[in-house]
Formats: structure tokens, C-alpha cells, sequence
């Protein structure tokens, strides 16, 4: 069994609770589900906000102490895919406290709780971010990179009581910043059957799609939001073999693209994408938008809304692709993937609902009546 290679920025996440977005100033409400870079705060708030007003005005609103969880995109799906017993490799990018145990994190330190858990890394110590240039081609061929001179990345995730939710990711001090001019480790896609690439830094997330198809090994995206650019999708679409996101991702991407509707996107490649898979976490549904024309859905499996829905599409993410691994269609695959958003709904945090096969089979013959992958 090939490995998927899970490519995406890691973080810790740091969680307030507020009572309501709504009553926040009016500049934070085209954010709501949205990413905000701390390097753009005055550019996307106003000139008057800097990020000690931002954080200040969190703090002062938080109904909780702030507590923190395993972090960012790449990490868990990868995490999810290995918990189920799939193969996964990832390349991502740590800070000089790539192992702490923050408070918060039910398993110890970031990199032991990965090593751990059985998903695959090959990693190398940076001193200086800043001198990537001089690096050793060892040092450029391993997926992690643990960057002394900076932090892992800090996601700061507002959520309030009816659950809206928006996002700050720090790309100054971060070093997920990194992968701005960070090479991809081409090695990695040697044994490598599919490539799932996160929304994380894109000209990284393009490079790595234009290496695994020069290799001939499948691409998935998650399009998401954070960053994405119209230089990006040109570049994503066409070479994806499938394509996950929301309504609102979807819809982003193709005003980037100029696109009147979802059927246009299978007219930018002559081969892919052979699927889109639109996520709605707030039903438990999936509605696939294939490239013959035909749409099919899977569920709805109704959330029980007892903890979070921040890393639900992370966990639909690492069901179809262990799906897709294992050889399952698509349409089993995203059942999977429900399966899994519905258990992380319970929880708060996100790898703390992903399943283990056990879990998921239960969860199966509870949902579908019957015993999985048959």
C-alpha cells in the first residue's frame, strides 16, 4: 500500500469563546468562517487595529479561560488517516516547540503524539529560517522541517455560542511562514499514490501539485480559504483529481475564476477534475458534482452539536482519502468521512474525535445498517 503525503502548515490552536459574533465591531463580520492573517490585520480591520487591540478585544469577551489543541490542517488529517490504519506520510513545518506539552494537549508534545500514532515523518532541524539557501540536500528532501528561530504557528480559533466561528493564524512569528519560499521535498512523493494539499501557503500547495503530477500521483484538495489566490486555483483545478470545500470555498474559488456555476469547473482541464465535493457539516450531507454530469449524495448523518464543529472537514477529509486508499468509490469513501465529522461535532478539538477502526465500524452499522467496506 502507497503512502498519502499530506501536505499543509501545523499549528497549536488556541480557543475562545465569546458570546456572540455579532456583537463584535462591524469589521470582523466579513470574516465570519474566514481566516484572518496576523501579517494583515491593519490591511483587512483598519489602520487603528494592530494585533495587541485584536487580541485584546478577544480576551475581553471570552466567556472561558483559553485553552489550547492540536492544530492545523495537515496534522490532522494526516493524524485521522493513520488512527484509521492507513498509510500517510507528512510534510509540514514545526517551530522550536515542535514536542511541548501546552496545556491542553491530551497526548503530549505535538511531534511524539504524531510519532506515536503511527504517521510517517522525516524530519530536519533548521537553526535559521532565513538561510534556507545554504541548506543540505537532506535537509531539503525531509518533509518536517523543525524551524528554531520561529514558533509553531499559533491558530486562534472564535467561536461563540451558536457556534459561528472565524480564525486568526499567525504568520509572523509562525512557522508555518515558512513555506512561503520553502522548497518541496520531492523525495517525499517517491512511494507516494495520492497527495492531499491543504490551504496553507500556496505558492507551497502549487508547487507541491505540480511535483506529484510531474510524478504521476493523484492530487486532493481541500481548497478552504486562507490565502488562496486566482494564480493558485488556475493552477489546482486542472491538475486535481478531486476537489473538496464548502459552499462558501467553492464559491470563492470560482469568482477567482470568473465561473457562473460549480458545472464550470470540469471545463478548465481536459481530465480533471473528476470530482467536486461539496461539505455541509451543519447537516452531515455531501453532494458529489461529477465530471460526467451526474451529482450523487451521501447521508445527511445529523450532527450531534455537544462540542465543535471546528475540524469537522478535516475529519471528511481523512475518511475519503483512507477510503480512497483502501479502494473503496468515492461515495463510500465520503460516508466514512461523515462518520467522522459527526464525531468530532461531539467533542472540542478536533483530533480528539477522530476514530479509530473500531469506532468507525460502529458508528457504521449505527448509521448505515450494515458492516463497512463491503
Amino acid at each position: 500500500m502507497n503512502s498519502i503525503i499530506v501536505v499543509g502548515s501545523s499549528g497549536k490552536d488556541e480557543h475562545f469563546k465569546i458570546r456572540s459574533f455579532h456583537d463584535l465591531p462591524k469589521v470582523f463580520h466579513p470574516f465570519l468562517k474566514k481566516t484572518i492573517p496576523v501579517s494583515r490585520i491593519s490591511e483587512l480591520l483598519g489602520p487603528e487595529w494592530d494585533r495587541s487591540r485584536v487580541y485584546g478585544l478577544l480576551e475581553a469577551n471570552s466567556l472561558t479561560p483559553v485553552k489550547y489543541s492540536y492544530g492545523g490542517r495537515a496534522p490532522h488529517v494526516a493524524y485521522g488517516v493513520a488512527r484509521l490504519g492507513g498509510r500517510v506520510r507528512l510534510v509540514t513545518t514545526f517551530g522550536r516547540d515542535y514536542d511541548h506539552p501546552y496545556p491542553g494537549f491530551f497526548d503530549g508534545g505535538y511531534y511524539s503524539h504524531l510519532a506515536n500514532n503511527n504517521v510517517g515523518m522525516r524530519t530536519a532541524v533548521v537553526e535559521d529560517s532565513s538561510k534556507t539557501s545554504l541548506l543540505s540536500r537532506d535537509v531539503l528532501n525531509a518533509g518536517v522541517w523543525i524551524v528554531m528561530d520561529k514558533t509553531t504557528s499559533t491558530i486562534t480559533c472564535v467561536k461563540d455560542v451558536d457556534n459561528n466561528e472565524f480564525f486568526i493564524i499567525d504568520d509572523v512569528e509562525g512557522a508555518s511562514g515558512v513555506e512561503k519560499f520553502r522548497p518541496v521535498p520531492e523525495s517525499e512523493f517517491e512511494s507516494a499514490s495520492l497527495l492531499f494539499v491543504t490551504s496553507s501557503e500556496t505558492p507551497f500547495m502549487k508547487s507541491s501539485i505540480l511535483a506529484a503530477r510531474r510524478r504521476g500521483v493523484e492530487v486532493v484538495v481541500d481548497i478552504a480559504s486562507y490565502g488562496v489566490t486566482g494564480d493558485y486555483v488556475e493552477t489546482m483545478v486542472p491538475n486535481s483529481k478531486m476537489i473538496l470545500g464548502n459552499d462558501n470555498e467553492i464559491k470563492q474559488a470560482a469568482d477567482l475564476l470568473g465561473l457562473k456555476n460549480i458545472r464550470e469547473f470540469f471545463t478548465l482541464g481536459s481530465e480533471y477534475p473528476e470530482a467536486i465535493v461539496l461539505e455541509d457539516k451543519m447537516t452531515g450531507l455531501i453532494e458529489i458534482h461529477h465530471r460526467d454530469g451526474g451529482v450523487s449524495r451521501v447521508g445527511p448523518v445529523p450532527p450531534e452539536k455537544t462540542g465543535s464543529s471546528i475540524g469537522c472537514c478535516d475529519g471528511i477529509a481523512a475518511g475519503i482519502l483512507f477510503g480512497l486508499q483502501k479502494g473503496l468509490t468515492l461515495e463510500e469513501s465520503c460516508r466514512i468521512g461523515l462518520l467522522e465529522a459527526f464525531s468530532i461535532w461531539r467533542v472540542e478539538g478536533v483530533q480528539e474525535g477522530m476514530l479509530s477502526i473500531s469506532e468507525l465500524t460502529s458508528l457504521y452499522r449505527r448509521f448505515f445498517g450494515r458492516e463497512p467496506f463491503t
